[in-house]
């Protein structure tokens, strides 16, 4: 398990457009770089990730990109960058051994962002490993990326997304956590193991404040082009502490590995 913060520099002074839906060209230069590194890891990630049943997971997501205040201004479905560095936070759920071989591959990577009509060049000018949290029963976050929750209604094509003052949204993190741990417990992730005949009917989640709804387009442009809504918001939940380990690092919610999901500690200490 692992978390680390990005430090993105921007070398032309020109050329700093971006689309508003950048998430999924981010996500696929993380697969590109992991695949750099290890394409049987990369293609697995990709085409199978970790499996329960019919539902497969990827484990990893990763935050909007961090701009400080004033850092960048909307035209349109166009994003102008005025902040010569960005942060971006990753974290993945991964083997114990694989962690320091994950983020070695992110060190001094250049690449570029963006589409046909616009695209960014960054520089990784520097990697930072994140304080571990020390997990309790109950812990806050604030939202990085969005919290995705859908759910399938009956001969209705489309997901209905649901918001987090849903009377049903605590079930549905509850559900979505429950089956990360079993799959991550199927493939050998974590060990400490949890008598949800016990712990599983103390999981609570209270939203605290405002939400802030956040519509993204997912492969925008293109005939595959599909829209998902998430929320932005803090929150507290009570679980047994693998639960909360296991949302806080391979995401909440649904589509973490199109950068949904990505949260930080408001309320905890730091080891």
């Amino acid at each position: 398990m692992m978390q680390f913060n990005l430090t993105l520099s921007l070398p032309d002074k020109q050329n700093r457009v971006l689309p508003v839906n950048y998430q999924y060209p981010l996500s696929a230069w993380i697969y590109k770089t992991i695949h750099q590194g290890n394409h049987e890891f990369a293609e697995f990630l990709h085409s199978k990730g970790f499996a329960l049943g019919e539902r497969t997971f990827k484990f990893f997501t990763f935050s909007r990109l961090q701009f400080p205040d004033h850092g960048f201004h909307i035209t349109g479905d166009r994003m102008h960058i005025d902040a010569n560095t960005i942060q971006l936070r990753i974290s993945f759920l991964v083997p114990e051994a694989m962690q320091h071989f994950v983020s070695g591959l992110f060190k001094n990577q250049q690449f570029e962002l963006g589409d046909k009509i616009s695209r960014v060049a960054f520089v990784i000018s520097s990697i930072e490993a994140q304080s571990i949290p020390c997990f309790t029963g109950t812990m806050t976050f604030r939202t990085l990326s969005p919290i995705v929750i859908s759910h399938h209604i009956e001969d209705v094509k489309t997901a209905a997304f649901i918001a987090p003052d849903d009377e049903r949204y605590e079930q549905f993190i509850t559900d979505n956590l429950t089956n990360k741990y079993l799959a991550a417990m199927q493939s050998g992730l974590v060990s400490q193991r949890i008598d949800f005949n016990n712990d599983h009917q103390g999981v609570r989640f209270k939203l605290l404040g405002k939400t802030k709804m956040n519509g993204i387009f997912i492969k925008a442009g293109t005939p595959q082009q599909t829209k998902i809504i998430g929320y932005l918001f803090d929150f507290q939940i009570t679980a047994p502490t693998e639960l909360i380990r296991i949302g806080y690092y391979a995401g909440f919610g649904e589509k973490n590995s199109l950068g949904m999901g990505s949260c930080r500690c408001l309320a905890s200490s730091i080891r």
